[in-house]
């Protein structure tokens, strides 16, 4: 990792897109490949890992998504961590008061000082143009850190010359 190679702290759904390819597909996401290619590098923490193996371990994840096998998730998760810089320690700064549940992601950003968080969550997509004071606050704590989805993220990358 180059000093200006960006990182990223990508929500349990996105890992969990990612996951649900078939592992002998050569369909790959963009922003996988962003990994894959070192433009971009993912943010990492205990919390998160455990959240990530706790949804994609899931019976009921399971039965709808076969490609889910407890290999194909640990070589996931593998693959994750290789494209990740570890933050063994992350403080608490911020809070979504009517979703605490995903302060972990923001702290996270915040910690690694993230330049995106990548999410489909609309609630926290909303953070992006709300003059709500936690959205104040976060552009605060991080004020290079911008909220995409996954398809914007990848357009993103198209865009820049990193």
């Amino acid at each position: 990792m180059t000093p200006s190679t960006p990182r990223a702290v990508y929500d349990a759904m996105v890992i969990l897109q990612w996951a649900a390819l078939p592992p002998e597909g050569s369909r790959r996401h963009a922003t996988v490949i962003a990994l894959s290619t070192g433009r971009l590098r993912l943010a990492m923490s205990q919390r998160l890992l455990d959240e990530l193996r706790g949804l994609l371990l899931r019976p009921e994840l399971r039965a709808r998504l076969p490609s889910l096998t407890p290999q194909h998730v640990a070589a996931i998760l593998k693959k994750a961590l290789e494209f990740s810089d570890w933050f063994g320690s992350v403080p608490s700064r911020f809070s979504l008061p009517l979703h605490p549940k995903d302060d972990h992601l923001f702290d996270l950003a915040i910690e690694s000082h993230a330049s995106y968080l990548v999410t489909w969550e609309t609630r926290l997509l909303k953070l992006r143009e709300s003059h709500a004071a936690e959205a104040k606050h976060l552009r605060h704590l991080a004020p290079k850190l911008v909220i995409h989805t996954p398809r914007e993220l990848a357009e993103a990358l198209k865009l820049k010359t990193l």
